[in-house]
């Protein structure tokens, strides 16, 4: 016992001498620091910025680019928070606006990033990228006349810049002035006739003139430029369509998925091409996977319906048009299909039920629905648009080009894929608290712990906070109170716990918080 009272006792001192090194060397940690983050090595970069934090609480950097590491790790409450600190030890850095605005975006609050744009834009008037950003957190909120106003400032200070003009068409097409819009796209190809968001731009206006031809023209120099754009690939396939160059469009739909396999428009419209050139059982392979990843698309449902009714799937034709009737029970045309489907298998009774709740509803004709695909008048639609009427017309993005906001703030996370579970104390942790007479609070985490496990989730919740009002520096009970946070579909609650949980040392907490950040941006991304 004495020989491990002395070995603890070393430590102590061990730790002790480090501690004053740390003291004196808090420059160098920071240099340190620094060079993790510039190395991408965030989780090693916050814990030294913590060592700073701790013995120079009053320094405004160390929040600042500890902010930065949270930010390149998804974070972005967890980088709201530093920024927030650094502004209150230093309110006249920009930066801290800056990122501050950045992470505000990435959790959709944009008002609060226009007013921290704002600031920044004072501070730091020639930093261009600010103006940029607030001209898009203004249409956001759609707050044109102040866009507007942003981009009149921007076109000004920087009249050679083509994406001042862009963005000034960008504020005006989402203002409905097309013909004023496509006069300051023409301006941006005329400051710089290679840039592709003012090719794109014209592209997108040309198609809306269904002057397809011309707008392929500008896709193709945008493509030449950077072909890796899946996007304005999708565009050209429209553009292509529209003309009947239906395996053009094919091509570029083969292609654009190839960068980008997830993309909803890519597989609806390029199952529906399939589909009209005979290729069922690939188109069906199209409509799977959107199913795969969004089972409550009923466009998609009824489609799939038709083409296992083409390849003789009877059963499965019924199982879908039976999912689309449910959820549209006035769609009269599902009731038509699915009892002919039910012929095929002899289901007379069935198909008998389904013709006449058709005839009740006295529909006289069938509207055109079996009207082919390449004869359709109207021949796509918006992503936005929900009317099961159209399920086959091509889908179009509702904006055709995308916000882009500018920052140098980039990174990628390091953290490998790791199961989420409950955590419970390691050995160390139990010793200082046992040693400290703490063991009530050891009890109180305990029977947390285990009424979590039984599926008590409030009560598990109730115990970690109590667990924290004592003391603030548990890790382990600010992860798992935020792992039940999430359970409960509350990540504005979660988050800041997972945060702290990761800034204390439990650094898989950053990959559930990336986790949670990719599930809300593919659901944003969804129709």
């Amino acid at each position: 016992m004495d020989k491990v009272r002395r070995l603890i006792s070393s430590l102590v001192m061990l730790f002790t001498m480090v501690v004053c090194q740390a003291q004196i060397n808090t420059d160098r940690m920071m240099s340190i620091a620094r060079n993790a983050l510039s190395f991408d090595d965030y989780v090693l970069s916050i814990s030294y910025f913590n060592i700073v934090i701790n013995y120079k609480p009053y320094l405004y950097e160390p929040y600042f680019y500890r902010g930065v590491a949270k930010f390149y790790l998804d974070d972005y409450s967890g980088a709201i928070r530093d920024c927030s600190e650094a502004i209150r030890r230093n309110p006249y850095f920009p930066s801290s606006y800056e990122l501050r605005g950045l992470a505000h975006i990435n959790l959709d609050q944009f008002v609060e990033a226009a007013a921290d744009y704002q600031i920044a834009t004072d501070m730091s008037p020639e930093n261009r990228s600010l103006w940029h950003n607030l001209t898009l957190c203004y249409m956001e909120l759609d707050s044109l006349d102040r866009a507007d106003h942003v981009t009149d400032s921007i076109i000004k200070k920087w009249p050679r810049y083509a994406d001042g003009y862009n963005l000034k068409a960008q504020v005006l097409l989402q203002k409905k002035d097309t013909i004023t819009a496509e006069a300051f796209v023409d301006r941006a190809l005329a400051a710089d006739k290679y840039n592709i968001n003012a090719l794109n731009a014209k592209g997108g206006i040309l198609m809306n003139h269904e002057k397809h031809a011309e707008a392929i023209d500008h896709y193709n120099e945008s493509l030449r430029i950077n072909p890796k754009q899946a996007g304005i690939l999708i565009n050209r396939a429209l553009c292509y369509y529209h003309l009947d160059r239906y395996r053009d469009a094919m091509a570029d739909y083969d292609q654009a998925l190839t960068l980008e396999p997830r993309n909803f428009i890519g597989h609806y419209n390029r199952g529906l091409l399939r589909a009209n050139v005979g290729e069922d059982n690939l188109a069906i392979e199209d409509f799977n996977f959107i199913l795969s990843i969004d089972p409550d698309d009923m466009m998609a449902t009824f489609n799939r319906a038709t083409l296992l009714e083409n390849i003789g799937d009877y059963q499965g034709a019924i199982r879908d048009y039976t999912t689309v009737i449910k959820e549209f029970p006035k769609f009269l045309y599902g009731y038509e299909r699915r009892a002919a489907a039910r012929r095929k298998i002899g289901d007379t009774t069935g198909a008998n039920r389904d013709e006449e709740h058709v005839l009740k509803e006295q529909i006289a004709q069938r509207y055109g629905y079996t009207t082919p695909i390449s004869r359709q008048k109207n021949k796509t639609r918006k992503k936005s648009q929900v009317n099961l009427n159209d399920y086959q017309k091509l889908v179009e993005e509702d904006n055709t080009q995308e916000k882009v906001y500018e920052s140098e703030y980039r990174g990628k996370v390091q953290n490998q894929e790791q199961e989420a579970k409950l955590l419970l104390p390691n050995a160390n942790t139990y010793y200082i608290y046992r040693e400290a007479g703490q063991t009530a609070v050891l009890a109180t985490f305990e029977q947390a712990y285990q009424q979590a496990q039984s599926g008590n989730i409030n009560e598990a919740i109730a115990g970690f906070t109590q667990v924290l009002q004592q003391h603030d520096q548990f890790a382990e009970a600010y992860f798992n109170r935020g792992l039940l946070q999430l359970l409960l579909d509350s990540p504005e609650l979660a988050i800041p716990d997972l945060s702290k949980a990761g800034e204390l040392g439990i650094y898989q907490a950053y990959n559930i918080i990336k986790k949670n950040q990719n599930i809300k941006q593919k659901d944003k991304k969804r129709p």
